[in-house]
């Protein structure tokens, strides 16, 4: 499978997760951690890849909605600019991205193998906009999983280390990161399981449970849920799970009807 690049997680209703590609959150999305799902999250829905195929469920509604794409997909993003959210579909084999709409756009940018909310990143580190214009920020080879912080700056993730992205290079924050990628209003950190952090606490899918925490790590809910991945929409807490699952949990966990 491809990782989930949970191209990184909701900080709030309108800043795109990221997918946990290990992410993505993140970015997922993911590149981490085994999967076949990759899934990104914004304020406005979340749009996964599963086996190169895209889907797309928008806020409020989340009609599942396949988006049709000439190649199989390598990642999914949200774009934020100005608090607008544009899903993309990174189609590294013909080296474009496009937009999860009805009348695409798409863009050349090369070999992607990352979406953040900010920037697009490929194969070799470098990045570019989603204008396909050129990006100060790089990593020295290929990321496994990007988000823009909570702080507005780019983080990586790549072979068990956390990194900062900017114009000066990129700056070693942990030689021992864990395998999933999500935003902090700080920035980014790292967790051993797609993991999402909103003002109602800590959110994580351990494999057999969906758990909430507070910020000293105090359990406070609880529920049976299998492997997926997770993100904020809006007020609630979505997950994703292989074969294009939704379910849907208020901040408390508890679980509820689009």
């Amino acid at each position: 499978m491809k990782r989930i690049l949970l191209t990184a997680l909701l900080l709030s209703a309108c800043a795109p997760a990221a997918v946990q590609t290990a992410g993505v959150q993140t970015a997922g999305t993911d590149l981490a951690a085994p999967t076949i799902i990759q899934a990104s999250f914004s304020g406005d829905g979340v749009i996964w890849t599963e086996g190169g195929r895209v889907t797309l469920a928008r806020f409020p509604g989340f009609q599942k909605v396949s988006v049709r794409v000439p190649a199989g997909a390598t990642a999914v993003g949200w774009q934020s600019v100005n608090r607008v959210n544009t899903p993309w579909v990174a189609l590294a084999g013909l080296g474009l991205i496009v937009t999860a709409d009805a009348r695409p756009v798409s863009v050349q940018v090369g070999r992607t193998v990352a979406l953040s909310a900010a920037l697009v990143y490929r194969q070799d580190g470098s990045a570019v906009g989603y204008d396909g214009g050129p990006a100060s920020t790089r990593l020295l080879g290929t990321p496994e999983a990007v988000v823009t912080g909570g702080d507005g700056l780019e983080y990586a993730l790549q072979g068990g280390k956390l990194y900062r992205l900017g114009s000066g290079g990129q700056v070693l924050l942990s030689g021992a990161a864990q395998p999933f990628l999500y935003a902090i209003v700080s920035g980014a950190a790292t967790a051993n399981a797609p993991t999402v952090v909103t003002l109602d606490g800590r959110y994580t899918l351990t494999g057999t449970a969906l758990e909430r925490r507070d910020v000293a790590g105090v359990l406070l809910a609880s529920v049976p849920h299998p492997a997926g991945l997770l993100g904020q929409v809006g007020s609630l807490i979505v997950t994703v799970q292989p074969g294009g699952i939704l379910r849907f949990f208020g901040p408390e966990l508890r679980e509820l009807q689009p």
